[in-house]
């Protein structure tokens, strides 16, 4: 099978619209992904931050990926989180979730995110990689989130992926690109590790992080799943994927004026993205309730701010 490659661009870190009972609600899903899909290079399922993974057992995930899978039909790839809390559990959540790909003969592209030292150290990852690829059908893309590991449990000694390991990691075909969180130098030391594979993506997977330094890849977007149109603008200017746009009058102050936007709708669920964001698509009748799993800090504001933000400024 020939390795399917990563997309650039935006890459919509999508909730998952739950019902209160905690099923998956399949009509809020329907109508959330009818508003980003048209916007999105890719999207990311089950994340460990605005997908709630770590909250979602092995039915709902299933549940997720199908009712995902059916309404995107190849539309835009489909990344999913799949990581968990050892490798025999990662590996069985991967076979699952294949075998429900396989059955459905889905034909658009996917792609596992996998964050590695959620369950497993440095030392042997090349091994585990190697192991896990050669039995497994899609590709794979890494989540280094340093926040993530250290809520663990029991965190690790290190809550990156060493250099090294990346580099050696660069070498199997199957892992295609990283999303990464962290500092500027270490991103940049990342860049270099991995410059003996032109097509391997490095996603930023901070939104703040990408407004000031984006990347050549591209964004993993919480605000786009309220703000889908406006964030693909600013990501695909800041890309250079808008080439014939650049022509208009007042390009540059268009794309200035998106972007301060963007920080100040930031600034408003920065403290608590999940909840408020959940909160905002339901005052604005896109998901059918706020529920959220055991892993999200629940948001009890009446009024929620975020809504009322986007009402005004008639974003879309």
């Amino acid at each position: 099978m020939e390795v399917e490659r990563l997309p650039r661009g935006l890459i919509v870190d999508l909730i998952t619209p739950l019902e209160d009972k905690g099923g998956i609600d399949s009509e809020g899903l329907d109508t959330l992904l009818r508003k980003v899909l048209p916007y999105a290079d890719g999207i990311l399922l089950a994340g460990p931050q605005m997908g709630e993974g770590r909250g979602l057992d092995m039915k709902s995930k299933i549940d997720l990926l199908e009712k995902a899978a059916t309404f995107i039909e190849g539309k835009a790839p489909i990344f999913f989180w799949m990581s968990g809390d050892s490798p025999e559990g990662t590996t069985q959540t991967v076979a699952r979730l294949e075998d429900l790909l396989e059955s459905s003969s889905y034909r658009g592209m996917f792609f596992w995110l996998d964050s590695p030292l959620f369950y497993h150290s440095n030392r042997g990852l090349y091994d585990h990689y190697r192991d896990l690829t050669m039995n497994t059908r899609y590709p794979f893309v890494l989540y280094n989130d340093p926040q993530l590991i250290k809520a663990r449990k029991r965190p690790l000694k290190r809550t990156n992926v060493r250099t090294k390991i990346l580099k050696d990691l660069s070498a199997i075909g199957k892992i295609q690109g990283l999303v990464f969180r962290g500092s500027l130098t270490r991103a940049n030391n990342y860049q270099k590790a991995v410059n003996t594979r032109p097509d391997f993506r490095i996603y930023d997977g901070e939104e703040a992080g990408f407004l000031e330094h984006p990347s050549v890849s591209g964004v993993l977007s919480i605000g786009a799943n309220v703000a889908p149109r406006v964030w693909s603008t600013v990501t695909r200017a800041s890309l250079g994927m808008l080439k014939e746009d650049r022509e208009k009058p007042d390009y540059l102050t268009q794309i200035w004026d998106m972007g301060k936007l963007l920080k100040d709708m930031m600034h408003i669920y920065s403290r608590s993205p999940v909840g408020i964001v959940k909160k905002a698509l339901f005052d604005l009748n896109i998901i059918a309730s706020p529920a959220c799993t055991p892993v999200t800090e629940p948001v009890y504001e009446k009024n929620n701010l975020l809504a009322e933000f986007i009402s005004k400024h008639h974003i879309d």
